[in-house]
């Protein structure tokens, strides 16, 4: 069963749910009701849905958060790059992604 979509936290709106800045989560349960329920490191989370920015697609792009630091849209680490560049190879997971400057989380 493929999962109902991919939320982050809108800002910094649901850090008190354990949200880091611009890691996308993988959405377990979307009722239709106002709130989610979001798997954060395997537990899975109930959040309002107006603190979080939700989308039907996984991230593709590594997200910008407080330049120079950046999310990867695969395994979710934090990386520290120097300048603006197009594409990064996370040294986690090792996979080369594009970087989407405009994907400010």
């Amino acid at each position: 069963m493929a999962a109902p979509g991919w939320a982050r936290s809108r800002g910094d709106r649901a850090e008190k749910d354990g949200l880091r800045r611009g890691a996308w989560y993988r959405v377990v349960e979307d009722s239709g009701k106002p709130w989610v329920v979001v798997d954060v490191h395997n537990v899975e989370v109930r959040i309002p849905k107006d603190d979080l920015e939700v989308r039907r697609e996984p991230p593709t792009t590594w997200s910008v958060v407080h330049e120079p630091h950046l999310v990867c849209p695969g395994c979710h680490k934090r990386h520290h790059v120097s300048g603006q560049p197009k594409e990064a190879k996370c040294p986690e997971c090792g996979n080369s992604y594009a970087v989407n400057w405009a994907d400010r989380g």
